[in-house]
């Protein structure tokens, strides 16, 4: 039964070869779609799974409730980790871990070698390490890895940069220059491609060396220094609830002197392992980037309609041929085919052609993959639309597309009375149902609310790209010192740098602009409450650095080399203390800490400038002059990029001959703030056309069904003299209507929509009444051009064709 039931489906499929590529075509186009973000999404699941008892381990994350406005931060106190390890038995590890981040790479040479690398993604981590993480080792043991002082761990990626095919174990690495300078001995080599995980370090040093280990290990304050990131493995049987709940107390406990001393509270909270990677929005401080369920969510909803739209053209199409397969209807049930039997039958065929649709989907999306990792900035394999994972809900999407579907079809199509079609006499009075009405309405809904959103995402990032940012970005090139022995050559790099030709300014910052800066002081007025402070980022900078970046001083002066207290602050600094302007210069900001006071004098004022995320409002700052900065900042007038590169290059290597020359361009710094709408644009414009391709078929078959429906009255008309406009006109009005409803419908829920999503933005545009007019107005054109062709083809038709049969 079922292979006549395939034989039939087949059969009626290849005969009508037009509507059946108009099906497949949909319905490959929207399973396309789905199957991309599906796999996207997958891919943004199962994070640090793959670690041993990963449901026992968690990540402390850290609110200052009244200082940082409530928003919560990866980092934590040095002393805390410990501290909970030894309060609680229902922790059972602990691991601190201090991330050299992607702009603060470290220097690293092989012994007696003269070629040196910057490398990024640093670990500064305790002993117990991979005690919670088990990396599997290519090269030694993790056991006792990190327990030597300055011993170190490479990934197998970074051991094949620096030694190629030879043994890395137990060899030796230098880690900086100058009086910074350490020789580290190689531990272990671990593999780097162990799953998905949000820790992906390049390189371990033991906390147990010194510098920065050595400071962190000394730190014994509770309040202050929430730069490390703090992860716990809780005992068999430990509760995370009862847990956390005790922290509050055990934070009190700990740091109460700590936290009266500078004049916050703090909370602490737990995070699972397994729940960094998606549900880490708004916490700062990560240590690798991280995805957004809400975005996933979001991006799963569009392919849910997409699917939803080509399923409706399904629909649409099949009762638009519903007539061409009456008299096949007709016969079958005379001769005792019952209206189940008939049901199965064209479910089967829809079913078929949804599963055929989801099996070329596969190579389109194959294909289409370098194109969707660019868009996503993913890095999906093709592996990846094999997982089972994938081919199970592809699979269950394919029969679910196909029996939603032909599902309203075989209903209607099965109803079909075998007597009125054989004395030829149809009448299937399907034009004006409400439910295809609701279903076009549906999809213009979605177009326009696709194009809407389109249009105020664009607008969006248009703003973040065009918005005074406090500086000029243009020409502005970063070039990184790196090391404390470079940085005392700053005066002497910074005289060659002038001499070089298209360069018009140099001065230096330990922060490029647009780099985030995460140093902070709590500040007071002079007389002011020591427990009552005002959080200020702080930057060292080169007296000329206003000039070289385009930062306007709105009062006093710029500072000079021999400034010490002197400070400039920008004016949300005054703003913060409501200090008027105009009595700026010569006020005094006093910072207290642990019983030692120091005081800045402020000499000017800047105007605001960008230095963190287009997401967050600018903050206090303060400038002090800074003798031996992280980077050379120079501002270029040259189209001559290539030249001007290496001519600075070769005055670097002049000073610095065993130190690599990098450098950034501030401008592309800058892009990366509004990176991640852009790609949501991007995302946005591609499948808002996909969808609207799918519903321009989907009106294409409707128009064909009114025409088939109106065939015989619309050769009366043209008998009587209609002309083709009035025969265009009559075909098109419904539609038209169809299309009002849908902008009344669509525009407030895309307004809505689009407000929520604008709120993340303290400097986000106005959504204006003509962006959803504007859509109206596309998707109407859109309608227009898809329905006059069907409409002028049905118009022009020879008006005896339709009425010789009577």
């Amino acid at each position: 039964m079922f292979r006549n039931y395939f034989k039939i489906a087949w059969r009626s499929l290849w005969k009508n070869k037009l509507q059946t590529g108009i099906n497949l075509l949909g319905l490959a186009v929207g399973t396309v779609c789905c199957l991309s973000i599906l796999t996207y999404a997958v891919a943004q699941f199962g994070y640090d799974q793959q670690f041993e008892d990963s449901s026992s381990l968690y990540r402390l994350k850290t609110i200052i409730n009244e200082n940082d406005n409530g928003n919560p931060s990866a980092g934590t106190s040095p002393p805390i980790a410990f501290a909970m390890k030894e309060d609680f038995p229902e922790v059972a590890e602990v691991c601190r871990i201090v991330y050299f981040g992607e702009g603060n790479e470290s220097l690293l040479r092989v012994t007696d070698s003269d070629e040196s690398y910057y490398e990024s993604r640093g670990y500064l981590a305790d002993s117990t390490f991979f005690n919670l993480f088990n990396y599997p080792f290519i090269e030694g043991k993790p056991e006792g890895a990190l327990n030597t002082p300055n011993s170190i761990v490479l990934s197998e990626t970074l051991a094949k940069k620096l030694f190629g095919t030879k043994k890395a174990l137990n060899k030796t690495l230098v880690l900086g220059s100058g009086e910074e300078e350490q020789t580290l001995r190689i531990k272990g080599v671990f593999k780097d491609d162990f799953g998905k995980t949000h820790l992906n370090p390049n390189y371990i040093l033991t906390m147990n060396s010194g510098g920065t280990g050595e400071r962190v290990m000394e730190i014994q304050n509770f309040a202050t220094q929430n730069f490390v990131l703090t992860y716990l493995k809780l005992a068999p049987g430990a509760d995370a609830g009862a847990l956390e709940s005790k922290l509050p107390e055990f934070l009190q406990r700990h740091g109460a002197k700590d936290l009266a001393a500078v004049g916050f509270s703090k909370s602490l909270f737990l995070q699972k392992l397994t729940d960094i990677h998606l549900y880490s929005k708004g916490i700062r401080n990560q240590i690798d980037k991280v995805s957004d369920i809400n975005y996933l969510y979001m991006l799963l909803i569009l392919a849910l309609f997409i699917q939803l739209v080509a399923c409706i053209n399904f629909i649409n199409l099949s009762t638009a041929r519903a007539n061409k397969r009456a008299k096949e209807i007709g016969v079958r049930k005379a001769i005792g085919a019952d209206r189940g039997t008939l049901v199965r039958q064209f479910l089967g065929e829809s079913i078929l052609l949804s599963l055929f649709a989801s099996v070329i989907s596969i190579p389109l999306t194959a294909l289409s993959l370098p194109f969707l990792n660019k868009l996503t900035e993913g890095n999906i394999g093709y592996l990846a639309l094999f997982d089972w994972k994938i081919l199970v809900a592809l699979l269950t999407l394919g029969i679910l597309t196909g029996f939603i579907a032909g599902l309203y079809p075989a209903i209607i199509l099965s109803a079909i009375k075998p007597v009125k079609v054989l004395k030829g006499s149809i009448s299937l009075n399907l034009g004006s149902g409400n439910l295809r009405k609701v279903l076009v309405v549906f999809q213009f809904i979605v177009s326009i609310g696709l194009i809407s959103s389109v249009i105020i995402i664009t607008q969006q990032v248009k703003h973040s790209q065009k918005m005074d940012m406090g500086f000029n970005k243009d020409n502005l090139i970063a070039v990184r010192l790196g090391t404390q022995e470079v940085s005392e050559n700053f005066n002497a790099i910074k005289s060659n740098f002038e001499t070089v030709n298209g360069v018009t300014e140099v001065s230096g910052s330990n922060h490029y602009p647009s780099e985030f800066i995460l140093g902070d002081l709590g500040l007071t007025l002079p007389g002011g409450n020591p427990a009552d402070q005002t959080l200020v980022h702080y930057d060292g900078v080169s007296p000329n650095y206003l000039k070289t970046v385009g930062t306007s001083l709105l009062t006093g002066r710029t500072l000079r080399t021999n400034d010490s207290i002197q400070v400039l602050v920008n004016k949300a600094t005054i703003d913060a203390f409501n200090i008027p302007l105009d009595r700026a210069v010569g006020s005094k900001l006093i910072q207290t800490y642990e019983g030692e006071v120091d005081e800045f004098e402020i000499v000017g004022v800047t105007d605001n400038y960008h230095f963190a995320s287009l997401k967050k409002e600018i903050a206090p700052m303060l400038l002090f002059n800074e003798t031996q900065p992280g980077w050379i900042i120079l501002k270029a007038e040259t189209q001559q990029y290539e030249a001007l590169l290496n001519n600075l290059e070769t005055s670097w290597k002049t000073i610095n001959p065993n130190t690599p020359f990098v450098y950034t361009f501030v401008d592309k710094e800058v892009e990366k703030l509004y990176a991640e709408e852009k790609r949501l644009g991007k995302i946005s414009v591609v499948f808002t056309s996909l969808a609207i391709l799918i519903s321009c078929l989907g009106l294409f078959g409707l128009i064909s069904f009114v025409a088939e429906q109106k065939k015989k009255e619309i050769g009366i008309r043209k008998v009587l003299g209609a002309s083709v406009q009035n025969v265009v006109r009559l075909l098109t009005k419904d539609f038209l209507k169809l299309v009002g409803i849908a902008f009344l419908i669509a525009s407030p829920i895309a307004w809505y929509g689009m407000n929520k999503w604008l709120q993340d933005f303290p400097y986000r545009i106005s959504i204006e009444w003509w962006v959803f007019l504007i859509a109206g107005v596309v998707a109407l054109i859109i309608t227009l051009l898809t329905v006059s062709f069907q409409a002028i083809k049905a118009a022009i038709t020879n008006p005896v064709k339709s009425l010789r049969t009577e």
